[in-house]
């Protein structure tokens, strides 16, 4: 055994042994015994975030029940709004950017401009062309594999009621603020991201991505999208998952910021008398290179 490999291999058992506060997957055991696994995830389809570890096929195995943040979107129109505003807010130059954006994800431009002008501003902000492999989705299709059903926390309509509530103006200045973004700064901000999300620090991981989207929502609406979008919400999944925990053992799936603050799920699980317990998220590689 070569020393890198010495070395990794040390690495990995004292985070096995030590785990601490930096973990995205936790065991949670209410006073009553009942289980909870919980995973704080990313949206992004990245080989860095998707290699599994068995702690997460095991949970599934001990689980029937998959919670994510939402509801599959079964009707293309809830994704809809604000389309007949377009030609007001934006410019031509603004509509070209769009045309080639969309032709990057493989949307189709008249499909896009039909679209919530935030919610196509955020698909835009990724370096990475949308589609359906990313971390989230990957671990709900283990889970149906392993025979769970699925639920989400909210419904469709309450996912988008927060950035929907914002007026025109300001859904369209986040799709300008991204259109205006280079692709060295999508870039930037995505590497920021996937190595914040590899600390498994969650203080950190809610900082960075509360930078990242304040650098793309307009100045004023920032406090109040913040509070709906984070803390108004930690509060909801957490009685939402109480409630589904009566009857089921979860696998929980919410981003990983929802995990992290005072009032983050954490923190609400371990004022609620949880037990709590790190867990492996993803594979370590050993090799003797």
């Amino acid at each position: 055994m070569k020393i890198r490999t010495f070395i990794l291999l040390s690495l990995f058992l004292t985070f096995s042994i030590g785990a601490n506060e930096n973990s995205i997957f936790w065991e949670l055991e209410s006073p009553e015994g009942k289980q909870i696994f919980i995973f704080g995830s990313i949206h992004v389809d990245d080989n860095r975030v998707v290699d599994f570890s068995d702690s997460v096929y095991d949970a599934m195995q001990k689980s029937n029940l998959f919670v994510s943040e939402t509801n599959n979107v079964n009707n293309l129109k809830a994704l809809e709004g604000l389309g007949s505003e377009y030609n007001k807010y934006l410019s031509d130059e603004d509509f070209q950017k769009i045309s080639e954006l969309s032709d990057f994800h493989s949307i189709e431009t008249d499909f896009a401009i039909k679209l919530k002008p935030w919610l196509l501003g955020f698909i835009f902000s990724s370096p990475r062309a949308m589609n359906p492999f990313s971390q989230d989705n990957l671990l709900k299709v283990a889970a149906s594999n392993y025979g769970l059903a699925s639920k989400g926390l909210e419904t469709v309509d309450e996912h988008y009621s927060v950035l929907d509530s914002l007026s025109p103006e300001d859904q369209f200045q986040i799709l300008k603020n991204v259109l205006n973004l280079s692709e060295a700064d999508k870039e930037k901000n995505y590497e920021l991201m996937i190595k914040a999300y590899l600390t498994f620090n969650l203080n950190k991981i809610l900082n960075v991505d509360e930078e990242i989207t304040r650098s793309i929502v307009p100045e004023k609406a920032w406090s109040s999208v913040k509070n709906e979008l984070i803390h108004k919400r930690n509060k909801l999944f957490f009685k939402r998952i109480l409630i589904l925990a009566k009857k089921n053992v979860l696998f929980v799936a919410v981003g990983a910021s929802h995990l992290a603050g005072d009032d983050g799920l954490l923190q609400q699980f371990f004022q609620a008398g949880f037990k709590k317990k790190s867990l492996i998220p993803f594979k370590i590689k050993l090799d003797d290179e």
